[in-house]
């Protein structure tokens, strides 16, 4: 799968869906067309719980849900087993976008609804293009009860699916016992944080759900590094992890990038640069303040990522390379690093050559920066998976309590290589060296993540990722894209039409 880079802060889907996407996964969008607009629902005729639900198409089932409820109260399992009733007659649609991670994890799913709703029927759809297979169901009205990335192309489109009232709220599932976390409830058991940058900005209620979490940064060959007593990027200063670079290009080359889309280069060169810039600094170019991109700090650093490039650190050809050619290079141990995101290990599991241990690392600190070293470029939360507005909401929700179950965090932890978003990913399971090394990134992070917001102003997004080839490649000098930044910030700032966002300064 494609992930065409950018400078800011993004889930997964946000890499695929700019502009860097290919003409195939351009037309993709282009053919999901508008998401119909649901039949209008009758009003409530229930108790409180159905404010800002009046639209919920399955009232009698939705009306199960105890009306004196008051937020925050535990719902042990079997009284939501009491709530729910018997299995419906129909099957149950569950229908997800079938990539990288596979659908082995819906097949447990359904083989715990099963076990514990004896005669309950669940029918999986999955599909590489499940938005456009499902578009059909949608325009008749026939919505799903469970579904991940199926709102528009990669879930994009799911906003305008709340508003179009396809999705139903998943407020009282936060309040259920979750699957086999003794007496935790669902939301509970969340990784702080993490729905909250699900549901992006929407706080009314909660409309989507995270699937997993995403961290930007080093891969490293850990048998190479630990042979050679390389110590681990991160624990060196900027400037000391540079030396190192010149150590290792004595043995083998030290990176190798998909050059197709070059911004790959900036899911490790976006970390050096926050921590270069600082929290004011970069919180200025995050609110567009007048003369923030001619920070002498960001030039500097983009001056460091182009000496990567200078002094021949990089693998011959990555230039003309895709993401999937470089992480093949990287994991056939041609080279020592690879910038790239924590999809990588299972991205590429089917060819990574028996017995290769990748680990992974945040970008290291220069020696004078003032933020947390070891802050990290996370996505907590993307908003991928929803509860349908269809026949059986509660059944979808169901389905949603089961796939944050300690089996499916288990199954993640260890087939999959991609954590849960909850606080105990690994749920005693035995992970690879690569996933390890994720969650303790993200663990040593401690909360301190990177903020770089400025590229999703489209015309500085633009800017920066149009150049990238040849900012790296020393074509474009760093003082000559500060500027060109500079003045697409200007531009941005003094047009009315573009709704701007004031961002905290956080630490």
């Amino acid at each position: 799968m494609l992930h065409p880079a950018a400078s800011f802060h993004l889930t997964r889907r946000g890499f695929l869906r700019l502009a860097g996407m290919t003409a195939g996964a351009a037309a993709l969008v282009a053919c999901t067309g508008q998401l119909p607009v649901a039949p209008a629902a009758a009003p409530a005729t229930t108790g409180p719980l159905f404010a800002g639900a009046d639209f919920i198409n399955n009232k009698e089932q939705w009306s199960r849900l105890p009306a004196d409820h008051v937020p925050g109260t535990p719902i042990t399992q079997a009284q939501w087993y009491e709530i729910l009733g018997e299995p419906p007659a129909e099957p149950i649609s569950m229908v997800g976008f079938k990539g990288g991670f596979g659908d082995a994890y819906a097949d447990l799913i359904i083989e715990l609804m099963k076990k514990e709703h004896p005669g309950v029927q669940v029918e999986k759809d999955f599909d590489p293009t499940i938005w456009d297979k499902i578009q059909p169901r949608l325009v008749a009205g026939d919505i799903p009860d469970w579904m991940f990335y199926a709102l528009g192309a990669w879930g994009g489109d799911w906003k305008k699916a709340v508003e179009e009232h396809l999705v139903a709220p998943g407020d009282f599932l936060l309040d259920v016992e979750a699957y086999g976390f003794n007496g935790e409830t669902v939301g509970n058991i969340m990784f702080p944080g993490a729905l909250a940058a699900a549901n992006s900005g929407l706080t009314d209620h909660t409309w989507t759900f995270p699937q997993t979490q995403f961290a930007y940064g080093i891969f490293y060959n850990a048998d190479l590094f630990e042979q050679n007593g390389w110590p681990r990027p991160d624990s060196l200063t900027w400037e000391e992890f540079m030396d190192l670079q010149a150590e290792i290009a004595k043995v083998i080359p030290p990176w190798t990038y998909a050059g197709q889309y070059p911004g790959y280069f900036m899911m490790m060169g976006s970390g050096l640069l926050w921590k270069a810039v600082g929290v004011e600094g970069y919180c200025a170019m995050n609110n567009l303040e007048p003369g923030a991109f001619q920070n002498e700090k960001f030039i500097w650093g983009i001056k460091e990522l182009q000496k990567i490039f200078a002094n021949g650190w990089i693998y011959p050809g990555s230039e003309a390379m895709s993401h999937t050619e470089s992480q093949q290079m990287f994991v056939d141990g041609k080279v020592a690093m690879i910038p790239n995101g924590t999809w990588l290990e299972s991205e590429q599991a089917s060819t990574t050559p028996e017995g290769f241990r990748m680990k992974f690392c945040s970008a290291p600190a220069p020696k004078d920066s003032t933020v947390f070293p070891y802050a990290l470029e996370v996505a907590l939360g993307g908003s991928d998976m929803q509860i349908g507005n269809g026949k059986n909401p509660l059944w979808g929700m169901e389905l949603m309590r089961l796939f944050y179950s300690a089996d499916n965090a288990r199954l993640w932890a260890e087939e999959i290589a991609s954590p849960l978003p909850i606080k105990d990913a690994m749920m005693g399971a035995t992970p690879s060296d690569g996933l390890a090394s994720v969650v303790e990134a993200i663990n040593r992070a401690e909360g301190h993540y990177v903020q770089s917001y400025w590229g999703s102003y489209p015309l500085l997004g633009k800017t920066w990722g149009d150049s990238m080839g040849d900012l790296l490649w020393g074509k474009l000098s760093a003082e000559e894209m500060a500027a060109n930044l500079e003045r697409a910030a200007e531009e941005t700032r003094n047009d009315d039409t573009i709704t701007k966002i004031t961002y905290e300064c956080k630490a």
